[in-house]
């Protein structure tokens, strides 16, 4: 039969609980959650916070631009590497503690994640201590089996908070080189068919949460698709992102004035005038008249100011272009504004405008047509039948300039 238990087996039975306990608070310090995505790890701070100027909405449920500019924010700092508590830190700082729904366990806070294990562990052990003396255990069986209840339980506590702890930074995804590997996949959703290129940027956008390219291309996609919902969402968070990446501030116009807010879009593409944009960004804006489209619906909603304010815009980017023909579409808006305006004087300062454009650009058919009609309005038919002719004699004619020259009559064969 054995005998007591000796003070020597005890003590060590007490270093094997104060041993189980460390082991399981160092597991819970090093212990590496599953490799999430940037996206994923955005994702989780943006519902980890509170939107500082919304009630009850997290960053994440938010749309005002306060929260849309913290994600874009979180984006950038995720994509550059920077850990979850830093991120924490820097938004705390910035909006104080009541911001974070989640305090992070580092510090003092971290306190009151480890103290629960810690107490814990030793309440056991003084539990099982005056169990065996209540109950006479004086055998190293039951002995050994206090310690190894004891040793689980610790292991427990310390595994449930390894799911707490820790923080994650933009190298612990196991996505290689981010940036590398998302300028190749852009460059194939360039040559692919337009759902193909939309799993593209999604998978992008998994990687590199901030990459305004994806994001705007993403958007716009979603626009032409039918999808104005995500479309609207995707554009106005490139802009957050990147206020001054030129493509997404094209887009945006384009989507803005689809949606009646001229006011909008001409903002749009104030800014891009300032912007340094490719020349590709131009272009685009030139062959879709995009810019003399949102002229024509600010000046139809009584803001004729704003209209030549934007015409003057594009204008001034223009200047010393070469070739300046670029102008000339501008210049002939410009003018037919100023004659539709009803005033006779204005009518007459218009053909300045009207005379130059045609001056640039002889072939221009909005030039020609504009004119045509603008000496027909001053009476000066005879001008007005000559730019007329010139137009028919073009191989493009807008079919919207067509049907305004045959409604005054300056059509061969046609009358009044």
């Amino acid at each position: 039969m054995s005998g007591p238990v000796r003070p020597r087996v005890i003590r060590l039975a007490w270093l094997a609980v104060a041993l189980a306990i460390a082991g399981a608070l160092a597991i819970a310090v090093a212990a590496d959650r599953p490799a999430l995505t940037n996206a994923d790890r955005v994702r989780q701070l943006a519902e980890d916070f509170a939107c500082p100027v919304c009630a009850g909405q997290s960053l994440a449920e938010s749309d005002v631009p306060v929260a849309r500019t913290i994600r874009a924010t979180i984006s950038i700092l995720v994509d550059d590497g920077v850990g979850d508590d830093e991120v924490r830190s820097l938004l705390v700082s910035r909006f104080g503690t009541d911001i974070d729904y989640n305090p992070s366990g580092s510090g003092l806070t971290g306190v009151v994640w480890v103290l629960p294990v810690v107490i814990g562990g030793v309440a056991v052990g003084l539990l099982a201590l005056a169990v065996r003396r209540w109950q006479g255990f004086r055998t190293a069986a039951r002995t050994r089996s206090v310690l190894v209840g004891t040793v689980g339980l610790a292991v427990l506590a310390g595994l449930a908070l390894a799911g707490a702890a820790g923080s994650r930074r933009g190298d612990d995804a196991l996505s290689g080189d981010i940036r590398a590997s998302t300028r190749s996949l852009l460059v194939e959703a360039l040559v692919v068919p337009p759902a193909e290129a939309m799993e593209i940027y999604d998978r992008v956008l998994e990687l590199q949460p901030s990459n305004v390219e994806a994001l705007a291309y993403r958007g716009w996609a979603a626009w032409r698709g039918g999808d104005p919902g995500s479309a609207r969402t995707d554009l106005d968070d490139a802009v957050t992102l990147d206020p001054s990446y030129p493509d997404a501030r094209v887009f945006r116009a384009s989507r803005r004035l689809a949606e009646g807010d001229a006011a909008g879009a001409s903002e749009d593409l104030t800014v891009l005038d300032g912007l340094d944009a490719p020349p590709i960004v131009g272009d685009l804006v030139v062959a879709s008249r995009l810019r003399e489209r949102v002229a024509d619906e600010l000046a139809r909603s009584g803001e004729v100011v704003t209209a030549l304010q934007l015409l003057d815009s594009g204008l001034i980017v223009l200047e010393g272009s070469d070739p300046r023909r670029a102008a000339a579409p501008l210049l002939a808006h410009r003018g037919w504004l100023l004659a539709t305006t009803g005033d006779r004087a204005l009518a007459e300062l218009s053909l300045l405008s009207l005379d130059e454009a045609i001056a640039l650009d002889p072939t221009d058919p909005y030039a020609l047509a504009y004119r045509a009609v603008t000496l027909h309005l001053l009476d000066r038919r005879e001008a007005g039948l000559r730019d007329a002719d010139a137009f028919t004699a073009l191989i493009d004619q807008p079919p919207e300039l067509l049907e305004l020259l045959v409604s005054r009559g300056l059509l061969t064969g046609t009358g009044d």
